[in-house]
């Protein structure tokens, strides 16, 4: 028989999933999922947040434009970090995605 213990996010979160909003500056509503998973990658939500607020990365204006998420005023470079990471056991997370003008 074999004992598995559950991690500490899934003691704090026993659906796997927590309470996700997305704030743009420009849009007056935010992209929201109710039910996000904890080991969602900020690499996959990005494309679905572009997509709800109608942005593109890419060539713009003789520049580029990306776009970053920031948590808790913290601008997060890594992609690979999960939901559940960033919530730091807590059951809503509020991420705000930034535009940035690369021009080169």
């Amino acid at each position: 028989m074999n004992i598995v213990e559950p991690s500490s996010e899934e003691i704090a979160h026993p659906h796997g999933t927590l309470a996700l909003r997305v704030r743009y500056l420009a849009s007056p509503k935010p992209y929201v999922e109710p039910r996000a998973q904890l080991n969602e990658t900020l690499a996959t939500l990005k494309p679905k947040a572009l997509h709800f607020f109608g942005l593109k990365e890419g060539e713009a204006d003789g520049g580029r434009k990306e776009y970053a998420f920031s948590a808790q005023g913290v601008i997060q470079s890594n992609q690979e970090a999960t939901l559940g990471h960033l919530a730091q056991g807590k059951r809503e997370l509020e991420l705000k995605l930034l535009e940035q003008f690369i021009q080169g």
